[in-house]
């Protein structure tokens, strides 16, 4: 094709529309099967801990004498939990607390393995809030170690920085799944099956320049069909008898 436009390309999906189903259809049924029966599953719990310090715990209790001096030690005491937030993330992802967490739950998994499971990450540069998610191959499982790292961070900060407070936050009571999304996957699988269908016939039919019909003639040389010469080495017997009798006119060879 050397005029190549939105029409004629629209023409050679129709022309194969079932062709295209069924790569479709093909491509969703290997991604929906894979999903369901041969990918392990995976499952996702999330809490988070709010880090303070020792100051701002007790400014927030004590009552206040003064609006001037209150704003003053408020802003204070945000910039260095600020900083704090910050040091504590980097503690929460040493391997110390992945060791100490793995003998707490019976040796069952390596620290190294917890810390492979795990994220410990701040919510942004502006937050206080650290966010702990732990993925398993059960909901259980991954309920399970969420919850005994919350539960142990808070003593384990404060071996490190006593006038630190970390405290749990939100904690998780149900873990969501994350991995295989069969939906999205079977949708995107089918949809990129469609598309490389029809990348394979749009190339063969650009490396086909056979004429087969008057339209052939039109897309490839762009030019008229004034009329059409009957084919007789190839015809039936009853269109070339026609001819014999004179049905196609008083030619003769």
């Amino acid at each position: 094709m050397n005029n190549i436009s939105l029409i004629s390309l629209l023409k050679l999906a129709l022309k194969h529309i079932y062709v295209l189903i069924l790569a479709g259809v093909v491509f969703a049924a290997v991604v929906f099967s894979y999903c369901k029966f041969v990918a392990v599953p995976k499952y996702s719990a999330t809490g988070s801990i709010l880090v303070t310090n020792g100051s701002m715990i007790n400014n927030t209790q004590s009552p206040d004498t003064s609006s001037t001096s209150s704003k003053n030690v408020s802003y204070t005491d945000i910039n260095a939990s600020l900083q704090l937030a910050d040091t504590i993330n980097d503690i929460l992802n040493t391997n110390d607390i992945y060791k100490e967490l793995s003998l707490e739950d019976g040796n069952r998994y390596t620290y190294s393995n917890l810390k492979n499971r795990s994220s410990v990450r701040r919510r942004s540069s502006e937050s206080l809030f650290i966010d702990v998610t732990f993925t398993a191959s059960t909901p259980e499982e991954a309920l399970h170690l969420a919850n005994k790292f919350l539960n142990l961070t808070p003593e384990y900060v404060k071996e490190y920085i006593p006038s630190a407070n970390a405290a749990v936050a939100t904690q998780p009571d149900r873990a969501g799944k994350t991995y295989p999304k069969t939906s999205l996957y079977t949708l995107l699988a089918g949809f990129c099956g469609v598309v490389l269908a029809y990348v394979i016939i749009y190339i063969i039919s650009l490396a086909n320049n056979s004429i087969r019909d008057e339209d052939d003639i039109v897309s490839h040389y762009d030019i008229a069909v004034l009329g059409n010469v009957p084919d007789f080495a190839n015809a039936k017997s009853k269109e070339y008898s026609a001819y014999k009798k004179g049905g196609y006119g008083n030619a003769k060879y």
